[in-house]
């Protein structure tokens, strides 16, 4: 605008400066016309013309390069704002010189880097990979490649490495149609790099839970077709060939339960069903996989998933055969019923012993608050007691003091309402126990309605407070008796008798036609059977113990670098000379808080499998504490398991491929199980022929420690 006003100024005073001079022309002759001081007059009129024509271009180019020059700082944010919240930066590569130009959006200024000194911002490997693309689109076989380099790795830990994508193309070219100008297009893909590899393990851990869940698993599609089923599922239904069943293309409302169900309009739900599984196969035969028969209680938790559209993508149910649970519950019914009626009958009992001491052993009572006595009459006309509210007090225990003070203090305030409360007094009866009292109070009152005394009644409560306390600890070991025996049976199984029946069997041999010199193998074989035995039945104990939740965990400090050798020689006291044991102790003292006996028992065991059949090779363990937990590695390499043994590694009682039994067949779950009740987790890693690792993280507080100057492994 401005720019436009000047021309317009120039113009004008031009215009008057000719129309002068022509006017001035008009009035002279043209003999006149050249005298001298004319021509001096046209000059110094075409001088000013001449410079007032310069200043006007001069001003005219000024305004333009400030506007040019704002249009410019205007696309340069632009752009500079679309680089930043695309993570984007550029660069070019001079082919010629070998140089890596940045050019910052901000300041417009350029930063030349060598090869060497651009390549210190990436990962060295990365950057080959980089170079590789350059060169790609240098000899022209292809106009522009992609390069994924990771930034190096700085020194400070909580400086994450970074991930780029860089796009590499031809920004200019020579005279003879070669690149003499790259450009590079890097953009940050970290968060997306991150994205995916969480993605990555979040469905590796998906597979994983999924196919070692101790609950049924089973994934139908979006068309409600069964695709995945885990082993436990096909444990509860008796399925031996998975695949068989997932070729046969499975409706999830072929399953009696959920043949009710409409795809087009399902959502999540929770379903327990009782299905006679036989006479429903001899009615409408449609999964002929299945193989259990009977009656079967089955509980299922169904999830649906939708897609962004809420279009049905997939349906996950989760159950459990709760069979045996629901006839454990019948069974407790019964007791309880049982229970109720022995309850009833001792409330009955109860009563008629309250009704006796209504009788003969109830104290009446009265209280003043005018003058804070208390009367205890042992019939209506003769008073066996008369306390001061202090007395009164003093004849309870400590702890009940307080309430009692309170009792009075609404008393004394001649409050309208009834009181009952029971106190445990320092009196003891003849069996040396605390008397318990109930008073039952009720304010008496005048005929304007005042509070004048309050009567009510004292009753000897003791008999029925320690009849109610033995009823519950009673009720609390019948329980816990339950329990224990249940859990116990359940780990029972065929193991038992191997051992029993080898016992049996050669103490039957005795018996029998037999050489003196086999007597000897015989007690040995009993003793080594009898050993087994014991072994295998302590551990069914203790694992008992554990399903019923009734270890309990003794954290104290201790340290636990002194004990750490102890107990992997201890676990490995087996082994041979041809197998070489390693032990990685970091530290001189490390004090921590934790359960010594059951850790202790922990590595013993895992330290004694890592043996068991080993006959050469290594062992090896070692530990650090990190971020409050004890990270343990106990590793060897003796056969290691096959991918289905490593499935199945922590069941209770499971054979190998071979029909091996590592130990007793409890030892894994022990350690399982132990582990996660001091809230820690244990994870196995075996490639078969090579070995096992187990890794094993104990969450524990650090009092003090003191790490060795120098470790040799």
């Amino acid at each position: 605008m401005r720019s436009n006003q000047y021309i317009k100024r120039v113009l004008t005073l031009c215009l008057l400066l000719s129309a002068t001079m022509a006017v001035h022309a008009q009035k002279e002759n043209l003999d006149t016309l050249f005298d001298i001081h004319h021509v001096l007059a046209y000059l110094v009129a075409g001088f000013l013309i001449t410079v007032f024509v310069m200043l006007f271009f001069n001003r005219l180019y000024y305004y333009r390069e400030k506007d040019a020059r704002s249009q410019s700082d205007r696309l340069n944010a632009q752009l500079s704002m679309v680089l930043d919240s695309n993570k984007t930066r550029t660069w070019t590569y001079d082919v010629a010189h070998d140089l890596f130009i940045h050019l910052s959006v901000q300041d417009m200024k350029e930063t030349k880097y060598t090869s060497f000194d651009f390549s210190q911002s990436f990962d060295r490997e990365d950057f080959k990979g980089l170079l590789k693309a350059i060169n790609t689109v240098q000899e022209g076989d292809s106009l522009s490649a992609l390069a994924y380099v990771k930034s190096n790795q700085a020194t400070d830990q909580d400086v994450k490495q970074r991930t780029y994508e860089i796009t590499v193309s031809v920004l200019r070219r020579d005279k003879k149609g070669s690149p003499s100008i790259l450009l590079g297009i890097q953009t940050d893909i970290s968060e997306e790099q991150e994205r995916i590899e969480k993605n990555r393990r979040l469905m590796l851990r998906y597979q994983t839970v999924f196919n070692s869940s101790l609950v049924d698993m089973i994934f139908y599609d979006g068309n409600g077709y069964l695709t995945e089923i885990n082993d436990k599922a096909c444990e509860t239904f008796g399925i031996s060939d998975r695949e068989a069943l997932l070729r046969r293309k499975v409706k999830i409302t072929d399953i009696p339960a959920y043949r009710h169900l409409d795809l087009n309009d399902l959502s999540s739900f929770m379903v327990t069903s009782a299905t006679d599984i036989t006479k429903v196969k001899q009615r409408d035969e449609r999964i002929p996989e299945v193989t259990v028969k009977g009656k079967m209680y089955y509980e299922a938790d169904v999830r649906t998933i939708h897609d962004d559209q809420g279009r049905l993508s997939g349906i996950v149910a989760a159950g459990r055969n709760i069979t045996e649970m629901v006839q454990s519950n019948h069974r407790q019914q019964k007791a309880s019923q049982l229970l109720n009626k022995t309850t009833a009958d001792i409330q009955a009992y109860i009563n008629n012993i309250n009704y006796t001491l209504k009788v003969s052993d109830v104290r009446l009572m009265n209280y003043y608050p005018d003058s804070h006595e208390l009367e205890i009459y042992s019939d209506l006309n003769s008073v066996q007691y008369c306390l001061t509210q202090m007395r009164a007090i003093t004849m309870l225990v400590e702890k009940e003091r307080r309430r009692a003070r309170g009792l009075f203090r609404r008393m004394d305030s001649r409050r309208k309402q009834v009181f009952s409360n029971t106190f445990r007094t320092i009196l003891r009866d003849a069996e040396g126990r605390h008397v318990y009292l109930n008073f039952h109070v009720m304010p008496i009152m005048d005929k304007d309605g005042h509070v004048t005394h309050y009567f009510g009644m004292c009753r000897n409560m003791t008999e029925m407070v320690y009849t109610e306390q033995m009823l519950q600890e009673e009720t609390a070991k019948a329980q816990e008796t339950e329990q224990l025996k249940n859990s116990f049976l359940l780990n029972m199984s065929y193991e038992l008798r191997t051992p029993l029946n080898a016992v049996v069997g050669f103490a039957e041999l005795y018996n029998g036609e037999h050489s003196p010199e086999d007597e000897p193998v015989f007690a040995q074989e009993i003793k080594s059977n009898t050993n087994v035995l014991l072994e295998l039945i302590n551990d069914i104990l203790f694992i008992s113990r554990l399903d019923a939740h009734m270890i309990e965990f003794d954290i104290q400090p201790c340290d636990f670098a002194s004990l750490f050798d102890g107990w992997c020689y201890m676990g490995w006291s087996t082994l041979g000379n041809e197998v070489k044991i390693m032990v990685e102790n970091p530290y001189s003292r490390l004090e921590v808080g934790i359960d010594q006996q059951n850790l202790g028992m922990v590595l013993e065991r895992l330290c004694a499998y890592s043996a068991y059949g080993m006959q050469e090779g290594a062992v090896r363990a070692k530990y650090e504490y990190r971020l409050g937990e004890l990270m343990i590695t106990i590793e060897d390499t003796g056969r290691g398991l096959s991918a289905e043994d490593q499935a199945k590694a922590f069941d209770r009682f499971v054979r190998n491929s071979e029909g091996e039994l590592h130990g007793t067949g409890l030892d894994l779950p022990i350690v399982k199980e132990l582990i996660e009740q001091m809230g820690g987790s244990i994870e196995l890693q075996s490639e078969e022929g090579k070995g096992t690792t187990f890794y094993v993280n104990i969450p524990c507080e650090l009092i003090s420690f003191e790490r060795k100057s120098e470790v040799i492994a």
